[in-house]
């Protein structure tokens, strides 16, 4: 689908930045780029500072798991290639642990997947205690590296231990009805989960999980949403929700009172189609993403604008329906791109 913020969105090579129509804030003043740093896959191009830098993708098991050498002995007798490849099928909610595994559920292999780049080791939750899980789609950590999972099929969120030990669920009570992304807030132990069907977010105690208050009904008025599916919190406690119905995102204080809306339906920069998930960087900055666009914008905190990253393809940096996003305390950004099955990893470098 091509659209004017899509084919704005800056690739090298084969995708060019949107100079004319909204000239990057984050970008500031074309500052000399050495010639190693131009050589690298960054946002903006050079003359202009780079704000955002590719780093790496996570495809398959065998992006993480060394290879098995094929003996001579199995090349004369004709035994397989030891070396079985997983591809990461459509994956769809992101995070990070304390330890630096990078886990992630995919919708089409009903597998949440946990990436330990320094073991070289993949692992895999499905389930427990006789449940299985169907449809992962969010997932989110807390501080003990305990794991969340919404499944919505099944209408209810699972807590798995740093093992993969699932110890409980919730959602039964409240009458959960599609669970799809999640936060955490540490300082206040709370779990918010986005219900895109009772169009509210629930809050759960952190530690006890019990259910403690609910915001928002369906509607188009302030604080009111029209099928939410994403959800961050920055550190001071702001809770930020993309409203996919209405094609914006909210922001609310802790104790939930209205903040602003910013964007629409629309195909220019600052507005969206198909908003999904939403995170914050160490600057306040709110990254979303854009299922239809095939990209996600960066915003300032007022809603304003600051820069698109990607487009529609399957090279480094292009994307075909991202879902996901996660942005960790070095503002590393990963984004899961589900039907180029892999997730992208890039480095912010700062707006100042």
């Amino acid at each position: 689908m091509k659209n004017r913020i899509s084919s704005a969105c800056l690739l090298p090579v084969i995708l060019v930045l949107l100079t004319v129509a909204v000239q990057p804030v984050l970008a500031g003043k074309k500052d000399a780029v050495p010639a190693a740093q131009a050589q690298t896959l960054v946002w903006p191009l050079p003359p202009d500072k780079p704000r955002v830098r590719y780093v790496r993708q996570y495809s398959n098991n065998l992006d993480i798991e060394p290879r098995k050498k094929r003996s001579w002995v199995d090349k004369m007798v004709g035994n397989a290639d030891p070396n079985h490849l997983e591809l990461f099928s459509k994956p769809a909610g992101v995070a990070i642990d304390s330890r630096g595994r990078v886990i992630f559920a995919s919708l089409q292999n009903s597998v949440v997947y946990i990436l330990d780049p320094e073991a070289h080791k993949v692992s895999r939750l499905q389930g427990g205690r006789g449940i299985v899980l169907q449809t992962p789609l969010g997932v989110t950590v807390d501080s003990h590296d305990n794991i969340f999972v919404s499944d919505p099929l099944q209408h209810l969120v699972f807590k798995f231990d740093k093992e993969g030990n699932l110890l409980s669920s919730l959602g039964v009570s409240e009458g959960m009805k599609n669970p799809t992304f999640m936060a955490i807030d540490e300082a206040r132990r709370r779990l918010y989960v986005v219900d895109s069907h009772l169009h509210q977010v629930l809050v759960y105690n952190l530690d006890t999980l019990q259910f403690m208050d609910k915001f928002g009904k369906r509607g188009e008025k302030k604080g009111e949403f029209n099928f939410p599916v994403g959800i961050a919190v920055a550190k001071d406690g702001t809770i930020a929700v993309t409203d996919t119905g209405s094609c914006s995102v909210q922001l609310f204080t802790p104790d939930f009172k209205f903040i602003r809306r910013f964007g629409q339906r629309g195909t220019r920069p600052g507005e969206f189609t198909r908003p999904k998930a939403v995170a914050f960087d160490k600057e306040r900055n709110i990254w979303v993403v854009d299922a239809a666009f095939n990209n996600v914008q960066i915003f300032s905190d007022k809603g304003v604008v600051l820069m698109p990253l990607g487009a529609f393809g399957n090279t480094p940096g292009a994307f075909n329906l991202p879902l996901g996003i996660y942005i960790d305390g070095t503002d590393k950004v990963y984004i899961s791109d589900q039907l180029n099955h892999r997730v992208q990893i890039f480095q912010f470098l700062g707006g100042n």
